[in-house]
């Protein structure tokens, strides 16, 4: 079985044998078109493993099963062509009570992630899921999503501040040696990242306070679960207060989850 899930920038890649993720990784969606696609030349030979992947997925793929999420509807028809049998994940077949006003606005990803947690974290929940923008997902007590929040990501966020400003450069997001920066470079790193940081912290803790005085959950004496996913995950948990789990496949296992519950 192959699980994709199509980011805004990035896409992950899961072959798994059973519920074993045997073999994972990322490229860029814009490349999505070369990778799927065997008449296509796949021109970054430096990235020899993404080759190799390639090559076993076109030379095995009339034996592989494969769900998606994607969030990219125009990538769409190269995994259609190369998976004509391909199950694409939404609100119509994802399997969980979607309490939101309009649940087709809501990403593929953020439901598979809601699923995810339920099944293999438990409930109340939040999962944060730091990609080309941030989102705060809730699942109540009884495993329904209840909405959420999104932020511009974090790299988002730089390329913002270098863009749209004159002399500020573009910076590589790290942890400076201190807050309070002596340098233009230091103080954007600082402001970045601490910044961003407060913003997780701040948004969990609100969105903590609404759960518990929400009708439905006042009677839950459950733990609330705060777990991270995506690319900056394991980054911005070193500094962020709060985070219980941090699962960089969650989404990937939530598809599989998925489809063993489909029998596809």
């Amino acid at each position: 079985m192959l699980a994709i899930d199509v980011g805004n920038t990035s896409t992950s890649v899961g072959l798994f044998e059973g519920l074993r993720l045997k073999r994972e990784w990322r490229m860029e969606t814009e490349s999505l078109k070369d990778f799927f696609e065997p008449a296509n030349e796949f021109a970054v030979t430096k990235k020899s493993n993404i080759v190799r992947n390639r090559e076993l997925i076109l030379r095995f793929r009339t034996e592989l099963d494969c769900i998606v999420s994607s969030v990219v509807p125009k990538v769409d028809k190269f995994i259609k062509k190369a998976f004509p049998k391909a199950i694409f994940i939404s609100h119509k077949n994802i399997g969980i009570r979607i309490k939101v006003k309009n649940p087709s606005e809501v990403g593929a990803d953020r439901l598979v992630n809601a699923l995810a947690v339920s099944k293999l974290y438990g409930t109340p929940a939040i999962v944060v899921d730091f990609g080309t923008a941030t989102t705060f997902d809730v699942i109540s007590k009884n495993g329904e999503y209840l909405g959420g929040t999104i932020v511009p990501g974090i790299q988002m966020s730089v390329d913002a501040l270098h863009e749209r400003t004159a002399k500020l450069p573009k910076i590589t997001i790290k942890a400076p040696k201190k807050v309070i920066g002596d340098s233009t470079i230091s103080a954007m790193q600082s402001g970045i990242l601490y910044g961003y940081v407060s913003l997780v912290e701040g948004m969990i803790s609100r969105i903590k306070s609404e759960i518990l005085n929400s009708k439905s959950e006042t009677n839950s004496k459950s733990k609330i679960l705060i777990v991270a996913t995506g690319g900056y995950a394991k980054f911005i948990a070193k500094y962020a207060l709060g985070i219980d789990i941090i699962d960089t496949d969650l989404t990937l296992k939530g598809l599989m989850g998925i489809a063993y519950e489909l029998d596809i």
